[in-house]
């Protein structure tokens, strides 16, 4: 599976599976718990499919010699980007933060079920 595949699928994957979490917490807590769940699991997703194309430049700069620390600055930007956007989106007390992990922690499951479906195909 190319890494833009695997990349493309789990964020799909996620999406939906976000989706669903977000409709599940807008039965069961209401707007601001729903927002939280989409918000944590938003955050999560961009910041995978960051990481996905920050890990595929920095392996081809690597392989092709011009792998200089300056290059790698942007790898950082991402943290600084992601714990921003969890950062405003709790300090602002309009969601709940625990359904902000929980959106969060949709993402592992995601890759993990990913990996076994492409298992199961080899």
């Amino acid at each position: 599976m190319a890494t833009t595949d695997l990349t493309s699928r789990v964020t799909w994957a996620g999406a939906c599976t976000v989706a669903v979490m977000s409709g599940g917490a807008w039965w069961l807590g209401g707007a601001p718990v729903a927002a939280a769940v989409a918000g944590g699991g938003a955050i999560a997703l961009v910041n995978f499919r960051w990481l996905a194309r920050d890990v595929g430049r920095a392996v081809s700069l690597v392989i092709e010699g011009r792998g200089g620390l300056a290059r790698f600055g942007r790898i950082g930007l991402r943290q600084f980007v992601t714990f921003g956007g969890l950062g405003l989106l709790i300090a602002n007390g309009w969601v709940h933060p625990a359904a902000v992990g929980v959106g969060l922690a949709s993402l592992p499951p995601v890759l993990f079920v990913q990996g076994l479906l492409h298992a199961r195909k080899d």
